[in-house]
């Protein structure tokens, strides 16, 4: 959230926690601080969203920096979130990396602990928002770092576990029967369909829907009448 998509508060009323964009890809102090207490007033834990330094490709392209220039990025940005978290009196619950920054540290060592190592630096109470089996959690866990591993509503998923490329037809799912499905297919089963056919498993503790969906308000709202349907409970 705080990313310029104009949904947030009607957003809010459906999720237990939210990332929020901090500089990196988006995000000022104005949209942070905006957020965090949007987020109080709904009684929603907050989390930071550092990304890669790209605005221009809303930080969903993959860049080449250097481990330090890397870190320096997430920490110009978690200085940032935290100053606005002191400022609003908002408890950090989570971080969790956007885009393809988030799809990078999957497969990437070098940047996992550099991520690993500003996040035990800065937050080391917070918890982890990552895919299972990334080395990112591998990365978290032997820093003692609390992980939540993630799966996503509207994402497609690729036979490693990995998300879909954007790039690439069918990544990020509209219909709604087909993320409601998902969704109940994750929670219940611990599974997830894979782009083409075919279930892998995926053992989560929290569900991520982009705030800038097309159809995210939509969508959530789907999503909550499906898991009360099923007797499921978002905390």
């Amino acid at each position: 959230m705080g990313e310029g998509a104009g949904n947030d508060a009607l957003l809010m009323p459906y999720i237990s926690s939210c990332s929020i964009a901090c500089g990196g890809h988006v995000g000022d102090e104005d949209s942070i601080k905006t957020t965090l207490l949007l987020a109080k007033q709904f009684g929603v834990k907050v989390g930071a969203h550092p990304a890669y330094p790209d605005s221009e490709n809303f930080g969903r392209k993959s860049m080449q920096l250097s481990n330090k220039e890397l870190e320096k990025s997430i920490i110009k940005q978690l200085t940032l979130f935290l100053r606005c978290c002191e400022q609003t009196n908002s408890p950090v619950n989570h971080i969790k990396p956007h885009g393809a920054l988030y799809n990078d540290l999957f497969h990437d060592a070098a940047k996992a602990e550099v991520f690993v190592a500003v996040v035990k630096t800065l937050i080391p109470q917070a918890k982890l928002y990552c895919s299972p089996g990334s080395l990112i959690e591998k990365k978290a866990i032997q820093s003692g770092i609390q992980v939540k591993r993630e799966g996503f509503m509207d994402r497609a998923y690729n036979e490693a576990g990995t998300l879909r490329s954007r790039t690439l037809a069918g990544a990020v799912l509209t219909d709604l029967k087909q993320v409601g499905s998902q969704v109940l297919s994750i929670v219940k089963e611990q599974s997830v369909p894979v782009f083409g056919g075919g279930f892998i498993p995926l053992s989560v503790q929290t569900l991520c829907l982009h705030g800038d969906h097309p159809q995210a308000v939509e969508l959530i709202q789907s999503v909550e009448r499906l898991l009360k349907l099923n007797g499921i409970d978002v905390h």
